[in-house]
């Protein structure tokens, strides 16, 4: 059995996750006592590994909790600044597959009659013609890269606001590391729009290939 698109994102989620935990450890324990951590290193005292790590391994354990305690919903929302019908899916039809000169709207037309226009509904008709080519590789790859950017995209405001936190309350006075919440607020813009553009993409070539399908039946 292959492995599932959670399985294959988790390497990646991991490794994003860990980056921004010593990104947050820099915060909180504060870069010079990074830097007196090393040259103890380089001075021959490995016993400030522990330490070193310690920190973004707490800090990766907790981010990872409360990411996986948020809801899909939540993270949709993060993603796409909507509370409800957040997802592409449901202009599939009335805006998506208008802009897309790949897509057959004609022949789905035909095949499916009046295409809908509520955005539930639409949602619920894509949905369909889903699962008849989620196993092409198009399709696949854009799902995964949706469903990855989406993690990172709640991820990124977890952090951010764990910063925050942190720079506040653990900080010591003068230590300038305000340029690394500016860092996390970019990457929540970037990992956002990475996943809104993933999911118009994995919308879009689901519609592609069904009118593909409609015309070899033609």
């Amino acid at each position: 059995m292959g492995r599932t698109l959670k399985q294959k994102n988790q390497p990646y989620i991991i490794t994003f996750i860990a980056m921004n935990a010593i990104a947050l450890g820099l915060i909180i324990v504060g870069r010079q006592r990074v830097a007196d951590l090393v040259t103890s290193f380089i001075h021959g005292d490995w016993s400030f590994v522990g330490k070193l790590f310690a920190v973004p391994a707490a800090i990766t354990l907790l981010t990872s909790a409360i990411g996986w305690a948020c809801s899909k919903q939540l993270k949709e929302s993060l993603v796409f600044w909507k509370l409800q019908n957040c997802l592409p899916s449901s202009e599939a039809f009335s805006r998506l597959a208008k802009s897309d000169p790949r897509i057959d709207l004609e022949r789905i037309m035909r095949k499916y009659g009046q295409l809908p226009v509520e955005a539930a509904a639409q949602t619920a008709l894509w949905y369909r013609i889903y699962k008849g080519h989620e196993s092409q590789a198009s399709v696949e790859d854009a799902h995964g890269a949706y469903l990855r950017f989406r993690e990172m995209t709640a991820f990124s405001v977890i952090v951010f606001f764990v910063g925050i936190i942190g720079f506040v309350g653990f900080t010591p006075h003068g230590l300038k590391t305000d340029s690394l919440l500016l860092i996390f607020a970019v990457e929540y813009l970037v990992m956002m729009l990475a996943a809104r553009n993933a999911a118009r993409h994995f919308v879009t070539n689901v519609l592609a290939l069904e009118g593909v399908s409609c015309a070899d039946r033609d």
